[in-house]
């Protein structure tokens, strides 16, 4: 049995979803957002992999991970899963005071997960229960509720993390070098990329290179930067005039033709249609 309440208002969305056993659908493949993204387990168990590294979310770990950033979860073999994740617009974070707190340093720290104690997961899970009855009721003033108890939660993590009671509970494993590569086609993405030149300028063997990319971030270099171009592409479709073979050339492909099937591939749609939908890609990447 599965429940899942989705509700939004301008670009944040909250998204709560449960599954008795395990969950009918998973999101396994790459996206990325152009809003913060903060993650919360319930219960159940979760793998999330960011930025080439792959991580075991456990109930009551909180994931932030910021904007525009590569990601994707994946089931472990064990059930009943919980969990609600927040899609906070960069609008949402800005302080009042210059001098205050800037809370997009949540998204920035050198791991994307806190692993909280029992007592701060009740604080946290009470937050985002409250966010998600004032969406669900709409009373008056409630956006200005949502915003106040996000940065409350975001403040909370915050000092929670500078804290000397955080603790990094699990270890992160990675290729080192497999890093380095995912780093470099991030930055260089628009350019022409193949397997022999990145072996050479990593100083690794293809077959090496390509066994072990596979085996660490479970996709094929051809694969990863797709995944990466095509994030570029949906941000300059969401937010710029630039025509499709414009962004096509823009993001790296050598044809339109090419381009457009890539996209089609990893988000469902056209270019042309996914420029036309009035909230961005929030209606096709969520993470389950």
């Amino acid at each position: 049995m599965e429940k899942q309440v989705e509700l939004r208002f301008n670009n944040f969305r909250i998204n709560y979803f449960k599954a008795n056993g395990y969950p009918s659908k998973s999101m396994n493949h790459y996206h990325a957002h152009d809003t913060y993204e903060f993650f919360y387990l319930c219960n159940g168990e979760r793998f999330y992999y960011i930025s080439g590294q792959d991580y075991c979310v456990k109930r009551g770990d909180v994931v932030l991970i910021n904007r525009n950033v590569i990601h994707k979860t994946r089931p472990t073999n064990v059930p009943d899963y919980e969990r609600i994740v927040l899609q906070i617009p960069h609008d949402f974070l800005a302080p009042d005071d210059p001098d205050d707190l800037d809370l997009t340093e949540c998204f920035s720290y050198s791991t994307p997960v806190i692993s909280l104690e029992r007592k701060n997961q009740s604080i946290i899970e009470s937050i985002l229960l409250n966010i998600l009855d004032e969406m669900q009721n709409e009373a008056a003033g409630f956006k200005s509720i949502v915003r106040a108890q996000i940065t409350q939660a975001l403040v909370f993590i915050h000092r929670h993390a500078l804290s000397g009671n955080h603790k990094l509970i699990q270890e992160t494993y990675v290729h080192k070098k497999i890093h380095d590569v995912v780093a470099y086609i991030g930055s260089n993405h628009m350019n022409e990329i193949a397997l022999a030149n990145l072996a050479e300028h990593f100083h690794i063997s293809k077959s090496h290179l390509a066994r072990t990319f596979k085996k660490v971030t479970g996709l094929t270099i051809v694969e990863y930067l797709n995944s990466v171009r095509i994030t570029y592409a949906k941000r300059l479709l969401r937010n710029t005039e630039m025509s499709i073979s414009q962004i096509s050339s823009e993001t790296g492909f050598n044809n339109v033709s090419h381009f457009d099937r890539t996209f089609k591939k990893l988000t469902g749609c056209s270019p042309s249609h996914f420029r036309k939908l009035q909230n961005g890609d929030y209606s096709i990447f969520m993470d389950i």
